[in-house]
């Protein structure tokens, strides 16, 4: 009795507090009750309605707060209302509602169109017409590698494709259309992974398509490019005979229609040697013919069947803007091209080959399929596993964007406008959950993203003070580093204690489970000291506006296209202290996720797709040292935790706010999430399936001697953090002891992986006859380029077409792979120059000379690679387990010294 007069009590003088109304509230007995609710608490519910930001971030709470109700304190996940049954749909209600937003803005970002059906009109796209060139490609011819017999096969299909459609224009009284074969020869001197070599190519094939209006045949091209050739142990139906197949059928769209009027020339380039770091590319760009005539470019590639079809490089400012007013899926994300940049992906595309970033002169786009790398350079790239619509989604778009291009090139050329320098060439861009794309100029970027630090100094907003907000700010560096090393503790931990690395590579939702709570920790943990310390919600948010001013505009200095994420952060901080003064109440609460929506949107297509896209491509970074296996997981938890570090913002003060009473038990769930998803995707987890293969790079060893002795070997390795051995585990092997020279053939990428070497059968004498040899035909001390140097004539011979390495120690002054030499790497005190060669029938004998330090010797030493199958290749891939994806050579080792 004396309890039921004291809540009596307790209501009666609540109600006066919020005009008379009474509000029901569950009691652990699971009965209703009256019961009141302080008027300015942000509870728990709060707290994940906030975490729940994938969804709307105004949700059912945001619509009762605009009646002026007031929040309660607790630990129950729903606030309470204005009767029982209000309460019960609202707590069956607010759950699904925000699953069901996840689930559709999920559906959204990872949405293709439809395909169009096969009665559709001609003078449409249709994909089923472009996977019909791609059947043919990955389907039929199969395999398509530099040197082999298949690349010829895919090049002939082309060019008849290209007569069939020559044939077609022939209706065409406004259009001329040619197709063209040609062979290309020359090399490059280029950068990757931080190493400089020459690449040298010979007899390489390239499909030339061009269609010209005839009344503008003088207006500068559009070339649109994708190689058909594959990588070793791939049929390549995605990377790349899709895009050759939207190629195809985009040049057939623009026959068939006649309402499509182009305003300039285009040039399809069927390239036939990408794989081999671009080779044929730069062969176009140097010796053809049409090269000049080009005024941009667009590169179609991929890293995946899964599509969606995404731009991520680009160079020349006009090129994103028009592709996002053309394109009517545009998908775009300066996240990737800040990766490709810094080189962080060890990955590459002809994009480099055309931009005048790099090694060509025009401005263009680089656009991809993006998701499903787990089959990307394995024999699972087959057709079946292209997603539908991903071909449609790409043809829509090239059948739209690539007239685009051509209008601005003749307009350009109409107005005599100059071409944008490399320094101007940028541009910043970003697509809203797939439905609209931004793109802004670097010009506008360095002021824009740089606009909100002074407003914050000079013009705090209401109630902030200079020097507590600056304290928040270094809050808020401690939160991002915390929420970068929680997930990465514990991930490493993970990997090390359980031996298992990498278990989230099968199972993406595994590594969301045992990653994202840790962050969570991480990044809360400092705003709960400022809670403790007596900092208002209102500095905190301050705080966190003057962190993402200033990180904004270091990265603006730096270059950083992704610095628009923490601008966006920025002003949205700051409008909403300027909406709302009194922040630490349910308005200043709805005002915070409202102006959170932009920047919130704004960044999560990136940090998804690219989240997806880096645990899929893992696989390929690199093997790193015995005792470092756990690298790879911890990094994939830091990026976990920047990835949540930048979709969060100046949320993350406010989800602390919100967790004032239970901050303790949340973050003891949050982390029990992260253990026990960590240990169950251990115990039960398999990292690898014949879905998601480890990648093995295998090599038929052939070392011989200068005296004609042969060693006979294997050589196995890795490409990601598990090691060899849990491959081979099982087999008949005997161990020979490594000298280092094994992955001369993969250079620059040889210390990316790790292996085992053991003894092996002959090389086959009906491919192999004779081993590679150098001959040395001349010596004349009278022919350097420059005073005291010799000139040796030499003459590398193959036994059949294929690609490999030529790596030159000593005085070496100058050669004839390229105009100049690549910085050498010192070894010993010694300078080592390393050239690359691929090519085709007729590219069994390379002439080449070195100008060396007069009277020195020089050692060349090489590294044959052919992609031919053979029975020893075979014999020891029939071995291996279903999860396994290979990709084998037949390699001779050989040294001369002159």
């Amino acid at each position: 009795m004396a309890s039921e007069v004291v809540t009596e009590q307790r209501v009666k003088t609540t109600k006066g507090a919020v005009n008379g109304h009474v509000h029901y509230a569950r009691h652990a007995g699971g009965k209703f009750a009256e019961r009141p609710r302080p008027v300015r608490s942000l509870g728990p519910s709060y707290a994940v309605q906030i975490g729940c930001l994938f969804g709307s971030m105004v949700s059912v709470d945001m619509v009762v707060n605009t009646k002026k109700l007031p929040l309660r304190r607790g630990f129950a996940f729903f606030a309470s209302y204005d009767s029982p049954l209000h309460a019960k749909v609202i707590c069956l209600g607010r759950p699904a509602l925000v699953l069901l937003q996840f689930a559709l803005i999920l559906w959204r970002i990872y949405w293709t169109p439809t395909p169009l059906p096969i009665s559709s009109a001609p003078t449409l796209f249709f994909e089923d017409r472009a996977l019909r060139h791609v059947n043919k490609l990955a389907g039929e011819i199969g395999e398509r590698q530099v040197s082999t017999p298949a690349l010829d096969l895919s090049a002939h299909f082309l060019l008849q494709t290209g007569e069939d459609l020559v044939q077609q224009a022939e209706g065409r009284d406004d259009l001329l259309v040619q197709v063209r074969q040609e062979q290309v020869s020359g090399g490059v001197l280029m950068a990757l992974l931080g190493l400089e070599l020459a690449n040298i190519y010979q007899n390489l094939t390239n499909i030339v398509l061009t269609i010209t209006p005839k009344a503008h045949q003088t207006v500068p091209a559009v070339l649109v490019n994708g190689h058909f050739d594959s990588a070793v142990g791939s049929p390549g139906a995605s990377d790349c005979a899709s895009p050759v197949g939207v190629m195809l059928e985009a040049a057939r769209v623009f026959i068939a229609n006649p309402d499509i009027k182009l305003a300039g020339p285009i040039i399809f380039l069927f390239n036939g040697a990408e794989e081999t770091l671009s080779q044929a590319a730069h062969g176009f760009m140097a010796h053809d013919r049409q090269s000049s005539q080009v005024g941009a470019f667009i590169n179609l590639e991929s890293t995946g069947p899964g599509g969606p079809d995404v731009l991520f490089q680009a160079s020349g400012g006009w090129t994103t803007e028009v592709y996002a007013k053309a394109a009517p899926h545009a998908r775009g994300q300066v996240f990737g091209q800040d990766l490709m940049d810094a080189q962080i992906i060890p990955a590459d595309t002809d994009y480099r080959m055309f931009s005048y970033k790099y090694y060509g002169s025009l401005p263009g786009v680089d656009i991809a399929f993006l998701l499903d790398s787990s089959a990307y350079h394995t024999h699972n790239d087959s057709p079946e596993r292209i997603r539908p619509g991903t071909v449609q989604a790409m043809g829509d778009n090239m059948v739209a964007v690539i007239p685009a291009f051509a209008q601005y090139l003749s307009e350009a050329a109409a107005n005599n406008l100059p071409p944008a320098s490399p320094a101007t060439s940028d541009s910043v861009y970003f697509d809203i959950l797939g439905v609209w794309m931004i793109s802004y100029r670097a010009s506008t970027a360095k002021w824009l993203h740089s606009s909100v630090l002074p407003l914050v100094l000079l013009a705090p907003p209401p109630g902030v003070q200079r020097e507590p907000m600056a304290r928040m700010a270094g809050i808020c560096v401690l939160s991002m580093l915390c929420c970068l090393a929680t997930p990465a503790a514990v991930g490493g931990l993970r990997a090390f204690i359980s031996g298992q690395q990498l278990v989230w590579f099968s199972n993406h939702w595994a590594g969301a489970l045992i990653y994202m709570p840790a962050a969570l920790v991480g990044g809360l943990l400092p705003f709960r000291l400022a809670h403790r310390s007596g900092v208002s919600i209102t500095t905190q948010v301050a705080g966190s506006c003057l962190f993402h001013a200033v990180l904004a505009v270091i990265l603006t200095v730096a270059g950083g296209k992704i610095a628009y994420s923490h601008f966006s952060w920025a002003a949205a901080a700051y409008t909403s202290l300027w909406i709302v003064p009194k922040v630490d109440s349910p308005t200043g609460l709805s005002a915070a996720l409202a102006c959170a929506i932009v920047p919130a949107t704004s960044v999560l297509t990136g940090i998804l797709l690219l989240a997806t896209h880096l645990m899929e491509k893992m696989s390929m970074t690199g093997a790193p040292p015995g005792p470092l296996i756990w690298g790879p997981d911890a990094i994939m938890g830091a990026l976990f935790g920047a990835g949540t570090f930048v979709y969060a913002g100046y949320v993350m003060p406010w989800l602390a706010h919100c967790l004032k009473r239970p901050f303790k038990w949340t973050m003891r769930a949050l982390l029990l999430i992260s253990v026990i998803s960590a240990v169950a995707a251990s115990l039960t987890l398999d990292t690898y399936t014949p879905q998601t293969p480890k990648r093995l790079f295998l090599q038929h060893m052939i070392r011989v001697a200068n005296n004609g002795e042969q060693e006979l070997l294997y050589a196995a390795a890795s490409s990601d953090a598990t090691p060899v051995d849990v491959v081979l585990k099982g087999m008949n092997l005997t161990p020979v002891q490594q000298d280092g020279r094994e992955w001369l053939a993969m250079y620059p990428m040889h210390d990316m992986i790790r292996g085992k070497v053991f003894e092996g059968p002959p090389a086959d004498k009906e491919l192999f006859p004779t081993p590679p040899t150098v001959h040395l035909l001349s010596r004349d001390s009278s022919g350097g380029t420059a005073g005291g140097t010799d000139r040796l004539q030499l003459e590398l011979k193959l036994p059949r077409p294929g690609v490999g390495v030529v790596h030159v120690t000593g005085p070496l002054h100058a050669w004839s792979f390229t105009d100049q030499l690549p910085r050498p790497v010192s070894k010993r005190g010694v300078a080592q120059h390393v050239a690359r060669y691929g090519g085709n029938v007729g590219s069994e004998t390379w002439p080449f000379w070195l100008d060396v330090q007069c009277g020195e010797a020089v050692t060349v030493s090489i590294a044959a690679s052919f992609l031919t199958k053979t029975a020893a290749i075979e014999s020891f891939t029939q071995q291996m387990p279903d999860w396994i994806a290979n990709s084998a050579t037949t390699t001779f080792q050989s040294s001369w010294t002159f």
